[in-house]
């Protein structure tokens, strides 16, 4: 049996990432990744046995590094509004910085492929933010009306669309408006 190689690996990666932005997952072949990753679509099935083993090992890889970037630099010594602050940065430059890696994990969340277990796996990352919510929340600094998901989402989505549209290249982010954006989420989780 031949030895698989991290950088081939590191390589297909890569490659599906692009294939997936450019036409989705279910546009995503063994043969296209092969031309893409500039590898014998044979040398594919070395690593993997098929599309799926493929795209659920990403997706295994990709949430275990997003979890350590999001909560970054966090510590219990700041105030409540300084943690959700970097909480906030955090997500927010690894949308822009890791742009192909956010659309993958947002389609595969999204798509038949995902199972219970990887499911479960996806749910489980939003624990460390929900904690962070709920401690708002006991030190009455954080509105108590609407659930921990709710609040999560309500930042989590205007972050997702102030990236998009700055990659996309039609609401230019600048400091400013960076600031502003999150006095804005900040303003609607406040009690």
């Amino acid at each position: 049996m031949r030895t698989k190689d991290i950088n081939k690996i590191d390589k297909i990666y890569k490659a599906s990432l692009a294939l997936i932005l450019k036409e989705g997952i279910a546009g995503l072949t063994m043969a296209k990744l092969a031309k893409q990753a500039g590898v014998a679509t044979g040398t594919l099935y070395i690593y993997f046995t098929n599309k799926e083993e493929l795209i659920h090992k990403l997706y295994q890889k990709l949430k275990e590094e997003t979890v350590d970037r999001f909560m970054h630099g966090i510590d219990g010594k700041s105030s409540f509004k300084n943690c959700i602050k970097k909480v906030w940065m955090n997500y927010l430059t690894h949308r822009l910085q890791h742009y192909e890696e956010s659309i993958f994990m947002e389609q595969y969340y999204r798509s038949p492929y995902i199972s219970g277990n990887t499911l479960a796996i996806a749910e489980a990352m939003k624990k460390p933010v929900h904690d962070l919510i709920q401690k708002g929340k006991e030190d009455g600094l954080v509105r108590t009306d609407a659930d921990n998901e709710m609040l999560f989402l309500s930042m989590l989505g205007f972050i997702r669309e102030l990236a998009d549209e700055h990659i996309t290249n039609v609401y230019p982010l600048n400091a400013t408006r960076i600031e502003m954006a999150f006095e804005l989420s900040w303003s609607t989780i406040k009690k």
